[in-house]
């Protein structure tokens, strides 16, 4: 991933919770994860305590723009060196969409934008997208609608970035507003160290996203 890293503190940060995985319980505690929470985009969210960074500004993915974000794991590679990042997460708003297939289409819509930036270098990344998923979340008794979607990418012009890449991104409809949380991380690829993520810990990050109140 091309991107300058800037590493701030100065979030909202909460401990403790139970980690999901594509919105299924998954038993295990995350005590020791962070939690980021955005009232632009209604969504609170955790983040592992090993290499995942907090960062208010992570720029835009597609028309959204993200905050209250966090970058995994800077490093630097090439000449001239660039400072480049495993991964990086963050939320934002949309307006409102119409109907779960609106949803899909924005979630879709932001998984190919951010893949495309993510890993382009000397061209554009080989880009596939799978179906979405559609899931719930309950805020004060009400269960509010969401879509999860996944967009892979492939690029082999580049050694210092990674091969192969993966976006994330979950939609939640509210009354006035769509919230996105886009989750982004390397798989394969790039230096040996640091090391890849995996779709699983991506996932879980996900699984954690809940309205704010």
């Amino acid at each position: 991933m091309v991107v300058l890293a800037v590493l701030v503190a100065g979030f909202v940060l909460v401990v403790g919770g139970d980690r999901e995985i594509d919105g299924r319980a998954s038993g295990v505690l995350a005590d020791e994860w962070s939690t980021l929470s955005d009232p632009a985009s209604g969504l609170s969210y955790q983040i592992p305590p090993i290499r995942w960074r907090t960062n208010p500004d992570v720029g835009t993915a597609g028309s959204v723009a993200l905050t209250q974000g966090a970058e995994l794991t800077a490093y630097t590679c090439g000449t001239p060196v660039e400072r480049l990042l495993r991964g990086v997460l963050g939320s934002g708003s949309a307006p409102r969409s119409g109907t779960a297939s609106d949803m899909a289409t924005l979630a879709d819509s932001v998984a190919v934008a951010a893949a495309n930036q993510y890993y382009h270098d000397s061209g554009a990344p080989v880009v596939a997208l799978d179906p979405p998923t559609r899931l719930t979340r309950t805020s004060h008794g009400t269960t509010l609608d969401g879509v999860l979607v996944r967009a892979v990418a492939s690029q082999h012009a580049d050694h210092c970035l990674a091969s192969r890449g993966e976006v994330l991104v979950f939609v939640l409809r509210f009354g006035d507003h769509d919230g996105v949380l886009v989750v982004n991380g390397d798989l394969a690829g790039g230096p040996a160290d640091p090391a890849p993520v995996t779709d699983t810990e991506l996932r879980a990050i996900v699984g954690t996203a809940r309205p704010t109140s």
